[in-house]
């Protein structure tokens, strides 16, 4: 929401008698006129890009579902029954005998068909996996997709992680973070001024880019707010500190845990169509006990290379697939279900039942991959406050919590970003000086205020470590060079 005068015209100011009368809020508004604006210049390309592929990725499951529709529908008689899983599950080894085999989503209804997740060597950083579809009818093998290779996959490390690993997920941190200090300024300018003649011209490109700004400021921020737990530095914190206050996660003297290797949910598949949702990825994945009542071991006879009944990595003894998705209607665990297979005999099933539309019915359940036990079961009464909101926060930020309405408004908050960084920018260009530098706002002089600002912005970059740390190196930047560079000061204001 940046300015589109320079600083020395009276339609970027507040009025004039207010000005004479109150110097010091005069000097914070330029104050933070002047972090607004360098806050924009830097972050406003990723901005764009965040805002470009987050609406984008909104159609996810529609444009999914449109593009294999060949793969993910079936057509059968109502009189056909369904081979058993095993049998499909049999079958998309034969056709991929080298793979392993993660996990198992049974169809939704008798439209749709199996599909089957494989680990793949060589995927993308997010979503290393094959998806093999079945039709459940005949047991045949209807086709695959590698995940790692989709356009949905590609917008999606776009977003999170702009295609380069963990540099691009903090850049993608640092610019939600000063995201949000840019609305906060930008609420302030618009609440001091309130444009509200103009509409054409500068005065109208103004006062819309404030409008829209102040609109949408709420929307913007809970984007923002509900996108920063899949961040690296934000996110791994937030779980820290649930798995700190214990807030709901299962205690692990509450069921057999490997002191050997313990696992947590989120290493069980690297496919985030197919993982337990978030408030379960620091559950530690309880270990299964052999027919004799003993752990299961790399030693248990006849292991090597088996199959199981369960068609994957199973243990001989093993409960066939039939059963824990049996076992799974029994526990009522809601909605589209994924079965992720025990890779090994101590493994279990992890039947993990995900819903964006109302995350209450979330559920993940443990069972012993021999006696069909339930060693956990985790949902929305085990959830801790923190866990609730942030999964709330998830379906509220892919547009899915309330369904059409939920799809528009955050469609409207990422075209809002778009409009508001193209406007900032298309008003910068136009009121820019002419060879006298950047075109900044000035320096506020009043010592006082600027002591304030910081204060301000302390807590924001406590808030957000990332943004602290930048503003840290800016302030340093400015002090030791800036400031001592006669040139550099002047171009930069």
């Amino acid at each position: 929401m940046s300015e589109d005068r320079p600083d020395t015209t009276s339609e970027t100011e507040p009025d004039r008698g207010t000005d004479r009368a109150r110097p010091s809020r005069n000097q914070l508004y330029k104050t933070l006129w002047r972090w607004h604006f360098y806050a924009g210049l830097l972050v406003t390309p990723l901005l764009v890009l965040l805002a470009v592929t987050g609406a984008i990725y909104l159609f996810k499951p529609a444009y999914e579902d449109w593009v294999y529709k060949d793969l993910r529908t079936v057509h059968a008689a109502q009189s056909a029954k369904p081979v058993a899983l095993a049998e499909q599950v049999d079958a998309v080894r034969r056709a991929n005998p080298d793979a392993t085999i993660q996990s198992v989503t049974p169809p939704s209804d008798r439209a749709h068909s199996t599909m089957v997740t494989l680990a793949a060597d060589g995927g993308g950083p997010w979503a290393p996996t094959m998806s093999v579809y079945v039709n459940p009818y005949d047991g045949k093998v209807l086709g695959s997709v590698d995940n790692s290779k989709t356009f949905m996959q590609t917008v999606r490390n776009l977003h999170g992680k702009l295609l380069s690993g963990t540099v691009g997920d903090r850049l993608t941190e640092l610019a939600a973070s000063w995201a949000a200090i840019l609305t906060f300024t930008g609420l302030y300018l618009w609440w001091r001024t309130r444009p509200r003649r103009g509409r054409t011209g500068r005065r109208g490109l103004r006062r819309w880019h404030a409008t829209v700004g102040a609109a949408v400021s709420v929307f913007l921020l809970l984007l923002i707010a509900t996108g920063l737990p899949w961040t690296g530095v934000w996110g791994q914190q937030l779980q820290k500190v649930i798995t700190a206050t214990k807030q709901g996660t299962p205690s692990p003297e509450e069921y057999k845990v490997s002191s050997k290797v313990p696992t947590t949910a989120d290493h069980l598949t690297s496919n985030p169509d197919t993982s337990v949702p978030w408030a379960a990825e620091k559950v530690q994945v309880p270990t299964s006990q052999s027919a004799d009542g003993h752990q299961g071991h790399e030693g248990h006879e006849g292991y090597a290379g088996h199959m199981g009944q369960g068609g994957s990595g199973a243990a001989p003894g093993s409960l066939s697939i039939e059963q824990a998705v049996s076992i799974a209607h029994r526990e009522r665990v809601p909605g589209i279900f994924t079965v992720t297979l025990p890779q090994g005999p101590r493994g279990v099933y992890t039947i993990s039942g995900k819903s964006e539309a109302d995350p209450a019915k979330q559920r993940t359940l443990f069972l012993d991959q021999y006696s069909g036990k339930v060693l956990a079961s985790y949902g929305w009464p085990q959830y801790g406050l923190l866990s609730k909101l942030v999964e709330e926060g998830i379906a509220l930020h892919q547009g899915e919590r309330f369904g059409l309405p939920n799809l528009l408004v955050a469609l409207g908050t990422c075209l809002a970003v778009i409009g508001m960084a193209v406007s900032g920018v298309v008003m910068w260009w136009r009121r820019r000086p002419t060879g006298k530098g950047l075109g900044a706002p000035r320096r506020a002089q009043d010592a006082r205020v600027t002591r304030g600002v910081a204060l301000i912005m302390l807590i924001l970059g406590v808030a957000m470590p990332l943004a602290g740390i930048s503003m840290l190196l800016v302030l340093t930047l400015d002090w030791l060079v800036i400031r001592r560079i006669a040139p550099l000061r002047r171009f930069l204001g």
